[in-house]
């Protein structure tokens, strides 16, 4: 399926939706499929992230991932009172980079149209890419500091996905989308084209300290697979998890195949991240359902931590430190990339003309 078929079939869905979620005032595309040619092939391994946007009050919990249409889609669900004010929108990455893009499925009052116009307009002035690289900046500090959660799976997601956040500050000042899987091997090609190639060891080293290679990851991600499938087939309390739906047949493809591919790229250690966030998915997901099996399969979660270097409490709360001392030089590289960035478009233009940044609301 290309590229093309796979929005067209989002919109099916959606025009589909709209007699049976009320309050929905519109719909638009979000995600890495924004970054790819009308005519390329879908990845086996990548869903089409669809978001729905409800009028006050109605907004539903998230829908998670779904099969519509022969796409495997993922339902985001905002209320209009996030897209306003414009600041808000122009310092918020997954606003502004996929509101730009202007992938518009369902719009009857024009008023997506209408922010995107407003967003697309000042979306690369440079005051607005610093203010959406302080923003993930501040995120990471804020999920690195303070006590540790409780439970194991909580434990490492807080110093997991912080972790990686350290990523989006560079594919930001790019003008690229934070993608969630990809995001190491994003990263790596934005500092390649950047000529930066160079400091990428250094930033996936905050996650993966030592090179790992894929013989020594590949039987990490056969327990993951069994994980996987002890989770996805549970019944119980987790049907309310938040990422039940990742943890599923049908999200198998985005999660271990995401993962594969990875392992198979020259950076194996990229699928680092991915391979993390799913075993605490899933460990998760056997906790509420069956404790007596999340036990068996706790010591495969913790024998992957272990090759990342993290055995204990101590080397948690000591690599959380190590990511908050690299900020700075992660905030420095940000403002490299951009500069870089700027002046390689200058090269390319002769003449840009001011364009009007602001305006009304439109929500």
């Amino acid at each position: 399926m290309t590229v093309t078929q796979a929005k067209q079939a989002a919109k099916k869905w959606v025009l589909v939706q709209v007699e049976k979620l009320p309050g929905l005032v519109g719909a638009y595309l979000s995600g890495s499929l924004l970054e790819k040619p009308p005519r390329a092939l879908l990845p086996a391994a990548s869903d089409v992230d669809v978001v729905l946007v409800f009028s006050q009050g109605n907004c539903p919990k998230k829908l998670g991932k779904f099969q519509a249409e022969g796409v495997l889609l993922e339902g985001t669900c905002l209320e209009e009172t996030e897209f306003s004010p414009l600041e808000r929108v122009l310092s918020t990455h997954y606003l502004a980079f996929a509101l730009q893009a202007g992938q518009i499925l369902w719009d009857p009052q024009g008023r997506l149209e209408a922010l995107h116009r407003q967003v697309a307009a000042c979306y690369d002035r440079e005051e607005w890419v610093h203010a959406r690289v302080q923003a993930l900046l501040d995120r990471v500090r804020q999920g690195l500091t303070g006590p540790l959660p409780q439970g194991y799976p909580q434990r490492i997601n807080g110093w997991l996905f912080p972790t990686g956040i350290t990523c989006f500050p560079l594919l930001v000042a790019d003008l690229r989308n934070c993608t969630v899987r990809r995001r190491y091997a994003a990263a790596r090609e934005t500092l390649e084209r950047r000529g930066l190639g160079e400091a990428y060891p250094r930033l996936l080293g905050l996650l993966v300290p030592e090179p790992l290679g894929r013989e020594r990851l590949l039987p990490h991600l056969e327990a993951l697979s069994e994980s996987f499938s002890l989770a996805a087939e549970s019944r119980g309390p987790s049907q309310d998890y938040p990422f039940r739906g990742d943890i599923s047949p049908q999200g198998r493809a985005a999660a271990l195949g995401g993962c594969r591919e990875l392992l198979d790229s020259p950076w194996p250690e990229e699928a680092a991240f991915w391979m993390g966030a799913t075993f605490a998915r899933c460990q998760s997901i056997l906790e509420l359902d069956s404790p007596p099996t999340a036990a068996r399969r706790l010591p495969y979660f913790q024998k992957f931590m272990e090759d990342l270097g993290i055995g204990g409490e101590e080397d948690l709360l000591r690599r959380r430190e190590q990511v908050l001392q690299a900020l700075p030089w992660v905030e420095g590289l940000a403002a490299e990339v951009a500069r870089r960035r700027s002046l390689d478009f200058s090269r390319k233009t002769v003449d840009k003309s001011r364009r009007e940044c602001y305006s009304e609301d439109v929500f």
